[in-house]
């Protein structure tokens, strides 16, 4: 009897170290280094933007007039001074340990408790970087429709003078965990309704923030690359932008692809988030069958889950705008109950 009670007592010494010495996910340190109003210098009124995009004056492009008409037409002044009198939008700046990122804040005025999303963008480096002129166009109205306030990152490696290389799916991926260690400075928002969008590249971003310990309520996921290896044999071209982008790829291969595919690690993500999958069957970009093979680990490893496939959608979701949106803000309406 007194064999078995020391046994046990070794057994029980051995498993509380085994747990004292556990991998913990350690948070980013995380700094918010400034802040800017979105609406000053050119973009502090409709007729300087106008100007601006249209190539500054006659003097300057040849074709100021009739790019300055066209521009008006499809953006239009009443709009943009809606937006400028109704929505607070601050460009903001975070330090990521000893990364420094660039990033949108965008929410109702003079609002507050609004629930979160953190909307992750497809594109590397510059391409697809959140700019003024996207941001008009993706996250104002889904902000002032809905009532929620919106952090979208622009991840480093955007802007060369900032310290911080983009990996593709590597450290870059901090600068989406680091999110919320800024939400102290937003008194706005509500921290317990958080829900994480990520679109294209974004969706592989989003689902590794969560693997690393980004807490969400519920995550959409809009035409995203879960396995890589496939991804890869749907469209080779992608390699060139891994062997720019990942460190060691050349050497490791194998092993940095299989960190980027979800398909791979969903057991390592908790099954109590609720995940919305949406793609279109025309999709030149990625193929479809990421989405509906992810599907099918999402029904194996027990999560709550959709997958919702746009027919003759191909990678841009303008088309089907509107009934994406309505999707998505459903999914995190639901859950944020």
């Amino acid at each position: 009897m007194t064999g078995i009670i020391k046994k046990s007592l070794v057994f029980s010494l051995l498993a509380a170290v085994s747990f004292a010495v556990a991998p913990v996910k350690a948070e980013p340190n995380v700094k918010l280094m400034n802040t800017r109003d979105c609406f000053t210098g050119d973009f502090a009124s409709y007729d300087s933007w106008m100007k601006m995009i249209s190539g500054g004056s006659s003097d300057k492009a040849d074709d100021f007039e009739e790019r300055l008409k066209r521009n008006r037409a499809f953006f239009k002044k009443e709009e943009f001074e809606d937006y400028q009198q109704n929505l607070e939008c601050k460009n903001i700046i975070y330090k990521v340990d000893d990364a420094v990122v660039n990033g949108f804040y965008i929410a109702p005025e003079g609002q507050s408790d609004l629930p979160v999303i953190i909307y992750n963008r497809g594109g590397n480096g510059s391409f697809g970087a959140w700019i003024f002129g996207r941001v008009y166009l993706k996250l104002f109205s889904l902000a002032k429709e809905n009532n929620v306030a919106i952090f979208a990152s622009n991840y480093r490696g955007t802007f060369p003078k900032f310290p911080g290389k983009d990996e593709y799916g590597g450290a870059d991926v901090n600068d989406v965990v680091a999110l919320p260690q800024l939400f102290e400075h937003f008194p706005n928002v509500n921290p317990e309704n958080v829900g994480l969008f990520g679109s294209s590249r974004g969706g592989m971003q989003s689902l590794l923030a969560v693997k690393q310990g980004l807490d969400v309520d519920s995550i959409v996921l809009y035409a995203g690359d879960y396995d890589f290896f496939e991804g890869l044999k749907h469209r080779p071209e992608m390699e060139k932008l891994y062997k720019k982008r990942i460190p060691n790829y050349d050497e490791e291969k194998e092993a940095e692809l299989r960190k980027r595919s979800a398909v791979f690690w969903m057991d390592e993500i908790d099954n109590d988030i609720p995940i919305l999958l949406i793609h279109g069957d025309k999709d030149e970009r990625v193929s479809v069958e990421s989405s509906i093979a992810l599907d099918k680990v999402l029904e194996k490893e027990g999560f709550t889950h959709k997958l919702s496939i746009y027919e003759g959608l191909g990678h841009r979701s303008f088309p089907k705008k509107k009934e994406i949106r309505s999707e998505m803000m459903s999914w995190f309406r639901t859950h944020w109950e």
